[in-house]
C-alpha cells in the first residue's frame, strides 16, 4: 500500500536519521486523553503532535470546527523536531481515526514520504515491540519550503457549485444516525449536506484499527470510480480516513475541510435528514 505501512517498516528502516515516526493519538470527546496516553507510553522515538492544538487551525465564525492549521505555525513545530521535506514520516494514533488527518494535513503542505501505520499503536502493541515513556530530544532545525497541493482540499463554496453537478459525489463520513439527524452530540443542526451519500469511514476499518481488504473499500465506493469524490464528516477527522483510503485507490478525491460544522455557520445552508 502507498499510504499504509505495517510495524515492520519501522522496526526494518535502515537510515533511522531520517526517519520521524510522530504520535497523535486523539479523542473527540476529551482534547487531553491523546497526550495522557503519549506519556504513559509510546513507539520509541515518537513525537506527539496534539490533532486540536497543532494539526488543526483555530476555530473561527466560519471554516469549521478543525480548519487546516496555519503552515507557518505547524512548520515551525516540524522544522524545530527536525523534520525536512524529504524525511520519511509515520503517524500513528490508537488505532486508525485521526492519524489519517495529520497524514491530509502533511500532503498537503507539500511532505511527500507521509505514511499512516495500519492498526496504530494497538497493533505495535500486539506485535510485542518495546514502548517507552521516554519524550525524544527534538533532533535540531530543518528547513520547510511551502508546496501546497491545494487540489486535495475544497472549501464551502465548491461545496455549493457542486452539489448540482452529477459527475461530483459527496460522501459524509459519519455514522448512519448522524448523518440521518437521529443524533447529534456536537453540533446545532442535525443531517448532512444536500445530495451527499453516507459511506461511515468504520465500514472501511475493521474492529482492530486495520484496512480492511483493499478490494473490500473499493467495493463499498461501488460505482463512483468515474465521479470527483468530496469526504467530508463533522470537523474533518473521520473524512480524512476515506479520504486516504480513496486515494490508496486512485480515485478522484478531495476534502472539504470545514465539514458540517463549517456548513451549518451558513444560516443560508439547508441541512438534510
Amino acid at each position: 500500500m502507498k499510504n499504509f505501512v505495517d510495524c515492520s517498516f519501522i522496526t526494518n528502516f535502515s537510515d533511522t536519521t531520517n526517519l520521524f515516526i510522530l504520535d497523535c493519538r486523539f479523542d473527540l470527546f476529551n482534547k487531553n486523553a491523546g497526550y495522557e496516553y503519549y506519556k504513559k507510553e509510546h513507539i520509541p522515538n515518537a513525537f506527539y503532535l496534539d490533532i486540536n492544538k497543532d494539526i488543526c487551525g483555530k476555530q473561527s465564525v466560519h471554516g469549521g470546527a478543525r480548519p487546516l492549521a496555519n503552515i507557518y505555525d505547524l512548520s515551525k513545530k516540524l522544522t524545530s523536531i527536525g523534520i525536512e521535506m524529504n524525511s520519511t514520516i509515520v503517524i500513528y494514533d490508537t488505532m486508525i481515526y485521526s492519524s489519517p488527518r495529520t497524514f491530509l494535513q502533511l500532503k498537503y503542505m507539500g511532505y511527500k514520504n507521509v505514511y499512516i501505520l495500519n492498526g496504530g499503536f494497538n497493533a505495535w502493541k500486539s506485535n510485542k515491540l518495546p514502548t517507552t515513556s521516554k519524550i525524544p530530544l527534538p533532533r535540531g532545525n530543518s528547513t520547510f519550503k511551502e508546496n501546497l497541493n491545494t487540489t486535495m482540499v475544497c472549501d464551502m463554496n465548491y461545496i455549493k457549485n457542486s452539489i448540482e453537478n452529477n459527475n461530483v459525489v459527496l460522501i459524509d463520513s459519519r455514522d448512519n444516525d448522524r448523518y440521518t439527524g437521529k443524533v447529534e452530540p456536537l453540533y446545532s443542526k442535525p443531517g448532512h449536506i444536500p445530495g451527499a451519500i453516507n459511506i461511515p469511514w468504520h465500514k472501511n476499518i475493521d474492529n482492530f484499527g486495520y484496512v480492511k481488504d483493499l478490494s473490500e473499500v473499493d467495493a463499498n465506493f461501488n460505482n463512483l470510480r468515474n465521479k470527483e469524490i468530496i469526504t467530508y464528516c463533522g470537523s474533518c477527522i473521520e473524512a480524512c480516513i476515506n479520504y486516504a483510503l480513496l486515494d490508496e485507490l486512485s480515485y478522484n478525491v478531495k476534502t472539504y475541510v470545514g465539514s458540517i460544522s463549517d456548513w451549518i455557520s451558513y444560516d443560508n445552508n439547508i441541512v438534510q435528514s
